[in-house]
């Protein structure tokens, strides 16, 4: 996949959101692991995957993707 070429910007956009995302997680996970429940950079993490959360929100719709679509029947 990391050879496929994306020609739609909202698309390659969503694919980033996603990396990023996953990549935050990690560093939350980290400092949870540490105790660390109410540390600056924990809650800067937290903050900025919520702001990664809502731009992916944001280019899903504008690819006629709503989140209720994504919930498993």
């Amino acid at each position: 996949m990391e050879n496929a070429e994306i020609n739609d910007e909202r698309i390659a956009r969503v694919s980033d959101l996603l990396e990023q995302i996953k990549s935050v997680d990690e560093m939350i996970s980290l400092h949870e692991d540490k105790g660390d429940q109410k540390g600056l950079m924990l809650v800067q993490y937290k903050y900025r995957r919520e702001q990664f959360l809502g731009e992916l929100k944001e280019k899903l719709q504008e690819l006629n993707i709503n989140p209720t679509d994504l919930v498993a029947a």
